[in-house]
C-alpha cells in the first residue's frame, strides 16, 4: 500500500512536470529531460488543512523543513496526520522547465502513512 501511494504520488508529480514540457507545435523538438533530485523526510505536522465539498476532500499539512514552514499537499487525500505527528514527505527539486529561470523548483508531497 505504501509503495503504491509513493508510486502514484511520484507519477502525478512527473505527469504535472511533463505536461509543462509539452510544446504547442508538433514540429518543435522535445525539451531535454529536466535535471533534479529527491529525498524523503519525516517532518513534524504543525497544522492540518482540510476542506470538504460533498464527497470530495482536500488535505494538506504545514510542516517545518530545513527551518522553513512549507505546505505539503496530499494529492490523493489518503493520509490522516494530526498536529504533532511525523508525516512522510517526498521533497523534489527540479530545474525550471526549458531552463527559463535561474532558480529551480521545489515540490513537497505526502508519501503516505
Amino acid at each position: 500500500m505504501k509503495t503504491t501511494h509513493l508510486l502514484l504520488t511520484t507519477a502525478i508529480a512527473l505527469l504535472l512536470f511533463g505536461a509543462s514540457q509539452l510544446s504547442v507545435s508538433g514540429a518543435d523538438k522535445p525539451s531535454p529531460a529536466p535535471q533534479g533530485s529527491h529525498e524523503s523526510a519525516e517532518l513534524k505536522v504543525l497544522k492540518v488543512f482540510l476542506a470538504k465539498d460533498g464527497d470530495a476532500i482536500y488535505r494538506a499539512y504545514l510542516v517545518r523543513w530545513k527551518n522553513q514552514e512549507v505546505v505539503v499537499c496530499d494529492t490523493l487525500a489518503r493520509s490522516d496526520y494530526h498536529v504533532g505527528d511525523k508525516a512522510k514527505v517526498l521533497v523534489m527539486r527540479n530545474s525550471f522547465p526549458n531552463g527559463e529561470e535561474k532558480y529551480g523548483l521545489l515540490h513537497f508531497a505526502i508519501l503516505g502513512r
